[in-house]
């Protein structure tokens, strides 16, 4: 019996020291891919001057990420503030506060909800699409017969993909927000007879000039964020097609990771400058 329950400690003790090992790896791992697409930045960063060399490859980039994003993130705009104005209205309605409704779709939106949704879109569609495109390239040998062309891949292949993103993740966060106070504003009216300029009114009240400019800023720094780690897991990528597939999947879990942890710092540091402002 004693025996039994040595190697059953034994057992329990080498899985748990396994589960820390695997844990401790994938910290390491993902602090690697941060630093190399950190640097991957900077180089696509130094090529800017050449952006013109590639001025079709932009373009082609934005219509690609942008004009191709505009249907798929309106309906999801559109439904999300029309579901927050069914649930936020059937509160703000029991106090008697339903006018306010606006005001807090508004805000959410510009805020928050915009440039999340626009990022979330952005690197599920594109950033995927992104990864697969370099990583397909780079298995096939095709990155390596550009170098050997004397064309540096980072000019030709990264800067206009991350320039895209930068571009047209502002305007697509702009979209994001007008049509979900636009969803927010058919409920109000539709469902608790609120009219759509008091709606509107109200949203007006309470955004601010720093509100819509630091949902713009925050929409930038996703687009880099997004850009920058599709292109680092494409131009890595090994083991042929599931090396593909495995490329993909890892810029979609690391887009959302570091996307959240820069809104988390931005957003902070927004509330720490309005408390020393008010101060």
């Amino acid at each position: 019996m004693n025996r039994k329950t040595t190697i059953l400690e034994r057992y329990d003790r080498s899985t748990s020291v396994k589960a820390v090992e695997r844990i401790g790896a994938s910290a390491i791992s993902n602090i690697q891919v941060a630093g190399r697409a950190v640097l991957l930045f900077l180089d696509a960063c130094a090529h800017l001057p050449q952006i013109g060399r590639s001025a079709a490859t932009l373009v082609r980039q934005i219509d690609v990420s942008g004009i191709g994003s505009i249907v798929v993130l309106s309906l999801i705009a559109f439904l999300t503030g029309m579901i927050m104005a069914v649930q936020t209205g059937s509160e703000l309605e029991k106090f008697g506060v339903i006018s306010n409704l606006g005001a807090i779709i508004g805000a959410t939106f510009v805020r928050e909800m915009g440039p999340i949704w626009a990022a979330i879109i952005m690197l599920s569609r594109v950033g995927a699409a992104m990864a697969a495109e370099l990583g397909t390239m780079t298995v096939n040998e095709e990155v390596d017969a550009l170098r050997v062309m004397s064309i540096n891949p980072v000019r030709f292949l990264v800067l206009p993909r991350i320039l895209a993103l930068v571009i047209a993740m502002p305007l697509l966060t702009v979209l994001a927000d007008i049509v979900g106070m636009m969803g927010g504003a058919m409920v109000a009216s539709q469902m608790f007879n609120r009219p759509t300029d008091e709606f509107m009114a109200s949203a007006r009240s309470v955004i601010t000039g720093l509100d819509f400019f630091s949902g713009l800023g925050k929409s930038v720094v996703f687009g880099a964020i997004i850009g920058t780690i599709a292109c680092d897991r494409g131009l890595n990528t090994t083991d042929g097609a599931e090396g593909v597939g495995r490329a993909t999947t890892q810029t979609v879990v690391l887009s959302v990771v570091f996307v959240l942890l820069s809104d988390l710092v931005m957003t902070s540091f927004v509330q720490v400058f309005l408390k020393q402002a008010v101060g």
